[in-house]
């Protein structure tokens, strides 16, 4: 079994490869059109929550990066976004990330990026609703793949509460 890079190393190359790579994809398999199933919402979400999420699910992108193309969920369709085969998967209202691991910012949005296994998950950092992205390890460049949910993530979601100063 091949070994990972250390995830500083990993982190380096996704945010060097972002500025200057076309394609972090594999061309989708045919058929990569059918509804992604979708795992059970990690969060129980209030209403004005989920009223941020269905506005957010619409306004994101058709294609994440050239060929990755968005596709249907099944299951919870207010909360899950796809594209691609296979599937890069977008919940809205996750569970927060590990704080302990240094984020990555990218298109003004900051992450952090945890190995799952088959993929990494990159989530987000100090926004008013957490979202979790899903990429599996037959992508090569997550920093890619969610640089284009910045700007709606961004004008949505919008920023969370500013932490009081501790004196």
């Amino acid at each position: 079994m091949p070994r990972r890079p250390p995830l500083t190393r990993l982190l380096t190359v996704l945010l060097l490869g972002a500025a200057g790579c076309t394609s972090s994809s594999p061309a989708p398999a045919p058929g990569a059109t059918g509804p992604v199933t979708t795992p059970t919402p990690s969060a129980t979400l209030a209403p004005a929550e989920l009223a941020t999420c269905g506005a957010l699910l619409p306004a994101l992108p058709e294609e994440i990066d050239p060929g990755v193309e968005r596709r249907p969920v099944g299951g919870d369709t207010g909360r899950f976004a796809a594209w691609g085969d296979p599937a890069v998967t977008l919940e809205c209202g996750s569970l927060p990330g590990d704080p302990g691991e240094p984020p990555a910012i990218v298109n003004g949005v900051s992450w952090t990026v945890r190995d799952i296994g088959a993929g990494f998950r990159w989530t987000t950092v100090g926004l008013a609703l957490t979202i979790a992205v899903d990429i599996p390890d037959s992508y090569e460049n997550g920093a890619e793949l969610v640089n284009p949910l910045a700007a709606p993530i961004l004008a949505i979601v919008g920023p969370g509460p500013t932490p009081a100063p501790s004196f």
